[in-house]
C-alpha cells in the first residue's frame, strides 16, 4: 500500500481542528474522543432547540392567562432564527470533527501499514540471519520455504533447484507427493520463471497457452507466486508460494518476497559451494588413505 505524503495528517493541523471542534484538552489523537464530542454536540443542540421551543409554547399560551411581551409571529421568527443559529454552529463544528476524523483515520491506517512493514522487515532480517547460519542444503531449503510462508501467511509452497536443464522439487509444504518431481526448464509456471528469470504472480485461472507443459494439480490454487532464485547472474532454483484460500497475493507481496528471494539465492549458492568443497575434501582424504594403503 502506498501513501501520499500530502495526505498524511499533520500534528498541528489535527490539534487545531480538534480545538475548533471543542476538544480543548486534546493531546493524543483519538477517534473515540472525536465521537464523544460529536454526540455531545448534537445532544446539546437538540436540548437547546427543544428548550427554546418549549419556552415559546409557554410564552404564547392562550389569551387570558398573562399578557404577551412579544407578538406571536415575532416569537416564531425568533425561534426559527435561534434554531438556525444552533444548527449552523453544530454543522460548523461537525465539519471540523469530520476533518479530524479523516486525519485520525489516515493516521491509524498509516500506523498499521508501518507496523506491518516493520514486522515484514523483522521477518526478513530474522530469515536472513537464519539462512546465513546454515550450510546444510536440506535444512536450508526447509528454512527458506518456512520463512517465505511465514512472511506471506501462506499455506504452502515448494523449493525447486536447477539440475542441468531440469528443475527438481526438493522441499515442499502442503503437498508432500510433489517431492523429487522434475520439470524441464521452460515448462509450466516454474520452468517459465526459471527460463525467463522473471517472477510470476498467479491470480485465478492459469492459461496453459501462456505456460506450455502446465500440469493439472489438486487442490487448485487461486493465488500463488513463483520467483526465480538468481545468484551472480545464475539461476539456482525457483521459489513457489501458495496463498491461503481466503487471501490473494498482490504486487506488494511479490516485491516483498523478491527481496527475500535474493537472500535465499545467495544462501543456497553458498550451501552448494560448501557441499562441493566438502565432497572434494572427502575425495582427497579417501585418495590419501588409498595411497597410504598401497604404500604399506
Amino acid at each position: 500500500m502506498r501513501f501520499d505524503r500530502d495526505k498524511v495528517p499533520d500534528g498541528d493541523r489535527l490539534r487545531r481542528e480538534a480545538r475548533v471542534a471543542g476538544l480543548r484538552e486534546f493531546r493524543t489523537p483519538s477517534l473515540e474522543a472525536v465521537e464523544r464530542r460529536r454526540k455531545q454536540l448534537w445532544l446539546v443542540t437538540t436540548i437547546v432547540i427543544a428548550s427554546v421551543a418549549a419556552g415559546v409554547m409557554v410564552v404564547t399560551r392562550p389569551a387570558g392567562s398573562s399578557p404577551q411581551m412579544l407578538s406571536e409571529p415575532l416569537l416564531r421568527l425568533s425561534v426559527i432564527v435561534l434554531a438556525a443559529a444552533c444548527c449552523a454552529y453544530a454543522i460548523e463544528k461537525e465539519v471540523h470533527l469530520g476533518r479530524a476524523t479523516r486525519m485520525l483515520t489516515d493516521e491509524r491506517v498509516l500506523t498499521a501499514a508501518l507496523t506491518n512493514r516493520l514486522h515484514e522487515v523483522s521477518l526478513l532480517l530474522d530469515a536472513g540471519r537464519a539462512m546465513n547460519q546454515l550450510l546444510e542444503l536440506p535444512e536450508l531449503l526447509e528454512t527458506v520455504l518456512r520463512s517465505a510462508c511465514e512472511l506471506l501467511d501462506a499455506n504452502g509452497g515448494s523449493m525447486m533447484l536447477v539440475e542441468g536443464d531440469e528443475l527438481v522439487t526438493l522441499c515442499v509444504r502442503g503437498r508432500e507427493e510433489a517431492v523429487d518431481a522434475r520439470l524441464r526448464l521452460g515448462e509450466g509456471v516454474a520452468g517459465h520463471v526459471a527460463l525467463r528469470r522473471e517472477p510470476v504472480l498467479i491470480e485465478g485461472h492459469v492459461d496453459p497457452k501462456e505456460f506450455p507443459g502446465l500440469a493439472d494439480r489438486e487442490p487448485y490454487v487461486e493465488s500463488a507466486m513463483s520467483l526465480p532464485l538468481v545468484h551472480r547472474d545464475e539461476v539456482v532454483g525457483v521459489l513457489n508460494v501458495n496463498a491461503a484460500a481466503d487471501y490473494a497475493f498482490t504486487e506488494y507481496d511479490l516485491r516483498a518476497v523478491a527481496v527475500f528471494a535474493e537472500q535465499a539465492a545467495a544462501a543456497i549458492a553458498n550451501a552448494r559451494l560448501y557441499e562441493a568443497e566438502r565432497a572434494h575434501v572427502a575425495e582427497l582424504i579417501e585418495l590419501r588413505h588409498r595411497q597410504l594403503g598401497e604404500a604399506g
